[in-house]
């Protein structure tokens, strides 16, 4: 527990270097208009797109996707992409998957778009630029408004740790948050000073009665070595927690309910923490606290399908990670849950191509507030069938409710969730195949 001069000096810190003490009494969010229409009970989540226009149809993905081998048996790389490799997305897949959300999926309220649109900078060969790396948030923003009616339907993206011009490397005044600014200025973001300072902000009014805080998770991030851990006051992850804390009293106050959005989780699939020690901490310890308006934190990263809870462990918070092994399922336990951490899988064919749409409360009913998870669909592309069959057909892989067996995914259900995997073996084995969306790959 900090002390008041500890705290004090905290805020001092916050004032000087992102004037986030300035917006305290409003947290400087304006509403945005949006055309009005009949909320459907519904929003999509997207991530990691990684598009790349550098992909080469017929290379070798050893090569990442880019040039051919000599030896033709190892120029595989199909259509739509090399599935279980390191090779990004091509511009047919990501066409394809926007085509099918313009056909099947516009009966939407909003988008939480988990970031990492750009393409890794893993090709010595083919050095990935500062241009590069705007043309691909350009190109898939364009993507994103000739989809979907942005003036109805708020898309919320965040900042992934490929998104900026440098791999990973974020700190306080980067300057891709003004070139984000730039480009997401046609989604009528409120992209505050904390944006422009730091990436985060908060998006009021999303439908009534539900706020979303989009944090920066770059400043969290193990690897990210240009930033210092929470323990110092004056990292920009220790500024920002002090800030998420604020938001969450704000919403308090305003009588809201929340979703926390980021790139990167906590933890990893493997349970391996993502975050710095002490940010890992402080970070679901806030989660904890505030999970009675938290109603869902939503990441990408991992490219895996993974459900966590953060629960009480003694006099603070800790979390349970449903991990795709089978002895770790077959004991899982996750009474009394704060808040519920949902990891959803990737364009990129990592794993095959997924897509997720989840059904929510629109009012509050006595059973639910505003935002309470009832149920979510995920959707996925057979990759290999894709690239044999020429064509990419999203299919339904599962409903969560029948795989759960529970109606809604606020703490009791969650309890109850994680309750099924421990006690029904096809549960836990559906659960595993699913992790990594029905394909074999581990998680990169």
């Amino acid at each position: 527990m900090k002390t008041p001069s500890c705290f004090i000096i905290y805020s001092f810190i916050l004032f000087l270097i992102t004037g986030v003490l300035g917006e305290h009494h409003s947290n400087n969010v304006k509403p945005i208009a949006l055309k009005s229409k009949p909320l459907t009970g519904k929003f999509l989540h997207i991530t990691d797109i990684h598009l790349d226009p550098n992909y080469l149809v017929g290379s070798d993905p050893k090569k990442l996707c880019h040039r051919k081998s000599k030896k033709a048996h190892k120029n595989t790389a199909g259509k739509f992409g090399a599935l279980n490799t390191e090779c990004d997305s091509p511009l047919s897949l990501v066409n394809a998957s926007f085509q099918f959300m313009k056909n099947s999926l516009q009966d939407i309220d909003f988008i939480l778009y988990t970031g990492d649109t750009a393409r890794h900078d893993r090709d010595k060969k083919l050095p990935r630029t500062g241009a590069d790396v705007l043309e691909d948030h350009k190109a898939v923003i364009h993507l994103f408004i000739k989809t979907f009616d942005v003036n109805s339907i708020k898309l919320i993206p965040t900042i992934g740790n490929n998104d900026g011009i440098q791999h990973n490397d974020f700190t306080f005044n980067t300057s891709i948050y003004n070139s984000l600014q730039s480009i997401w200025e046609p989604l009528g973001l409120n992209l505050s000073e904390t944006f422009h300072s730091g990436g985060y902000f908060i998006q009021d009014q999303v439908v009534p009665g539900l706020r979303v805080i989009n944090t920066n998770s770059m400043f969290f991030f193990k690897k990210n070595h240009i930033v210092t851990d929470c323990n110092e006051a004056s990292s920009p992850g220790a500024i920002e927690l002090i800030w998420l804390k604020q938001a969450l009293e704000q919403a308090k106050d305003d009588n809201v309910m929340v979703y926390v959005m980021g790139h990167v989780p906590p933890n990893d699939d493997d349970d391996s923490p993502l975050f710095m020690p002490t940010c890992l901490d402080q970070y679901y310890q806030i989660l904890g606290e505030y999970g009675d308006i938290i109603l869902g934190h939503f990441t990408g990263h991992t490219n895996n399908d993974v459900l966590t809870a953060v629960v009480p462990k003694g006099n603070s918070f800790g979390h349970v990670t449903a991990m795709a092994n089978n002895n770790e399922l077959s004991q899982i336990r996750a009474n009394h849950v704060s808040t519920v951490l949902f990891n959803a899988p990737s364009i990129i064919p990592v794993n095959n191509p997924a897509i997720r749409v989840y059904r929510y409360e629109t009012s509050k009913t006595k059973e639910n507030p505003v935002g309470t998870i009832l149920d979510w669909t995920q959707y996925y592309v057979d990759l290999d069938k894709a690239n044999y069959e020429d064509s990419v057909q999203y299919e339904i892989e599962y409903q969560a409710s029948k795989l759960y067996g529970v109606n809604r995914f606020d703490g009791q259900g969650i309890s109850q969730a994680f309750k099924q995997l421990r006690v029904n073996k096809n549960s836990r084995r559906l659960y595993s195949q699913y992790v990594t969306v029905s394909s074999q790959s581990d998680s990169v």
